[in-house]
């Protein structure tokens, strides 16, 4: 008999934020494993609850079209400090709705365990209060660190602090089971919270799953493609990118025989009338179910780490999967990431600034025209994929039930 999980996900599909695409896979698998997901999420700011077949993780598409925009490029700038000065942020106005529709599908669908799929952390507080309130156990899934954040954390003030730090503290200690997106924020959690048992932290990374794959193969691109498939913004900087564009430029390679295809805007450069403008192209944002068609009608793909060696972003996971061989700039050192790469046979892991480097292995690899797909490692990816994901969430689910 399946026992249900009330799983409050503030971003769920049809919304495409990484949030939703980890909660959907989730979603999508726990059945297998005897739980049922009630999910709470938001639509248009306004709490809904959805049961039954859970949404589908990327549903098939068509062939999927690039279609080129306009090079923009967006200011190369920091977030501002402001970002962090509201505690709790401004989802902290939705809570009292979450906490209301919350009880009404506890009363309804009699959950024997409550997941809260975070940031933002403020649902961490709707979740505690309807653990509370019913006698149920609580599992926190911290995608990213909250207190121990080695990008955010630096950035908050003293009254912010003062009161996030306290209530993440309180549900530290009421949670059954807390979940981090990567090995090294497990153990930043450990560390911060000695008072704790150290069982309860648990990792359970981003995970790959064949679904980006749903979409007829592509065609490879008209000429030699290094293809950057992510987004950027104040974490995960674009310099890189339009250095290794600059470079190549520098280098004599016109766009009659190399492109770096974009999919989002450059901050910081290049301007329009540079030569290395004319090697950039930026597509539209592809659906999540083209992204491994996409990438397989490139020759190469470039990825960037963020600046923390305490999150692996989920696009690190589609690119893992992908058989084309794949240059990732480091913005900090992050051995866990470099463990994966590693084990998986992905490509090279160079420091941010080893520009020149990329570009000998670029024209190195031009050279000799396109080549053969590189699969990856198997036995590397078995732990990876969302199948063995969510048999270890399962797993803590049973523990605590």
């Amino acid at each position: 008999m399946s026992r249900r999980l009330l799983y409050i996900c503030p971003e769920y599909p049809p919304s495409r934020a990484t949030g939703a695409i980890r909660a959907a896979r989730f979603a999508a698998h726990l059945p297998t494993h005897g739980w049922a997901p009630v999910i709470l999420t938001l639509r248009d700011g306004t709490p809904e609850v959805l049961t039954g077949a859970p949404a589908p993780e990327a549903a098939a598409t068509a062939p999927v079209r690039r279609v080129p925009l306009p090079l923009d490029p967006e200011p190369n700038v920091d977030p501002p400090f402001h970002s962090e000065w509201l505690p709790f942020g401004e989802a902290l106005a939705q809570v009292p709705r979450m906490i209301r529709a919350g009880h009404a599908a506890i009363r309804a669908h009699a959950p024997d365990a409550i997941m809260v799929n975070a940031p933002p952390n403020a649902f961490c507080l709707a979740a505690g209060r309807l653990a509370r309130a019913h006698g149920l156990p609580l599992v926190i899934d911290h995608r990213d660190p909250w207190m121990p954040c080695d990008q955010r954390g630096p950035r908050r003030p003293v009254w912010t602090r003062a009161l996030e730090g306290p209530a993440e503290r309180r549900l530290m200690r009421q949670a059954a089971a807390v979940i981090l997106n990567t090995e090294r924020a497990r153990d930043a959690y450990r560390a911060w919270y000695p008072e704790l048992p150290p069982a309860r932290f648990h990792a359970i990374r981003n995970a790959i799953s064949g679904a980006i794959f749903a979409s007829p193969p592509m065609a490879p691109f008209p000429v030699f493609t290094l293809l950057y498939p992510g987004s950027f913004g104040p974490y995960v900087s674009a310099t890189p990118i339009v250095e290794l564009a600059r470079e190549l430029a520098r280098r004599g390679l016109g766009p009659d025989r190399v492109r770096l295809v974009l999919t989002a805007q450059p901050r910081g450069g290049p301007d329009p009338d540079e030569p290395a403008a004319q090697l950039i192209r930026v597509i539209d944002r592809i659906p999540q179910a083209g992204m491994g068609a996409l990438m397989q009608s490139a020759d190469m793909l470039l990825a960037v780490s963020q600046r923390s060696t305490l999150r692996l972003p989920l696009k690190t996971f589609d690119i893992l999967q992908s058989s084309r061989p794949v240059i990732l700039f480091e913005q900090v050192p992050n051995p866990e990431l470099q463990a994966l790469y590693a084990a998986a046979g992905a490509g090279e892991v160079l420091r941010a600034d080893e520009i020149a480097r990329a570009a000998d292995i670029v024209e190195q690899t031009m050279a000799h025209g396109r080549q053969p797909d590189r699969p990856r490692d198997p036995d590397a990816l078995a732990p990876l994929r969302i199948e063995a994901a969510t048999e270890r969430l399962a797993a803590i689910l049973d523990g605590i039930v």
